[in-house]
């Protein structure tokens, strides 16, 4: 009977460390995005998935060394008028000026990243053009590291104040959004200049240009993780963590 007890109880304490495991394995998910085009697949969502921001406990792998940060994913616009990500913050963002988004997310910073830590964002359109406008944002500035702005589809922000972080502007050469700012007609030479252009074949497709091509490896998969051309640069994302923020329609 006692050697059946301790089978019983064996077997009992096999299986709960295998459940322990499991579940351990499934809270530490985690992707490893390697290219630019990885990473959008984790920005640039379906219609129906209309979060507007997206915070990721992440690692940024670069040159042999691994630090923390948080990775931020900003969409561009979606939903109705009530969200942050609607159109009626267009117009402010191409002017560099703050607004319903812009303010959303630093308070969203602030309230559950712990001071201190490094920021890197993810960003398509509208939430691109937002997360220029946040490189001089002295909240972020004085409280974080700003490490790097990517984004994709995203128009020159002409900003005027000192920023903190490097910006890479990911822009399919058949995507007219990424001259729809001010800088097209003030600073040309800076709008086309600062942009990393490649091809996806959607020359009369905007719509495919905007939306699709930056989550293909095959045009934008010699750009890591930060958006740096023939860069080692990863993004390792804790995938189970990932907390959403932002009212959705």
């Amino acid at each position: 009977m006692k050697k059946k007890i301790l089978s019983v109880l064996l077997v009992s304490a096999l299986l709960f460390c295998s459940f322990a495991a499991l579940v351990s394995a499934e809270g530490n998910e985690t992707v490893v995005c390697q290219t630019a085009a990885d990473v959008m697949n984790y920005v640039i969502v379906s219609k129906e998935n209309t979060v507007p921001v997206r915070i990721y406990p992440a690692e940024l792998e670069k040159g042999g060394e691994s630090r923390s940060v948080y990775f931020i994913s900003m969409l561009g616009v979606k939903g109705n008028m009530k969200q942050v990500n609607s159109a009626k913050n267009l117009g402010p963002a191409a002017f560099n000026k703050d607004n319903s988004y812009s303010e959303f997310v630093v308070e969203t910073i602030v309230q559950n990243i712990p001071a201190g830590s490094a920021l890197v964002f993810g960003c398509h359109s509208l939430g691109g053009m937002v997360a220029q406008h946040l490189r001089e944002n002295k909240t972020l500035i004085e409280n974080y590291e700003i490490v790097n702005v990517l984004t994709a589809g995203s128009p020159l922000i002409l900003v005027k104040g000192e920023t903190e972080g490097s910006l890479v502007r990911l822009c399919d050469k058949g995507d007219v959004i990424p001259l729809m700012s001010p800088a097209t007609f003030l600073n040309l030479s800076a709008q086309i200049k600062s942009a990393e252009r490649e091809s996806g074949g959607y020359r009369f497709d905007p719509d495919g240009a905007h939306n699709l091509s930056y989550m293909r490896n095959d045009v934008w998969g010699a750009y890591d993780a930060l958006g740096v051309k023939g860069g080692d640069a990863a993004l390792r994302l804790y995938t189970a963590e990932v907390t959403f923020y932002g009212v959705v329609n």
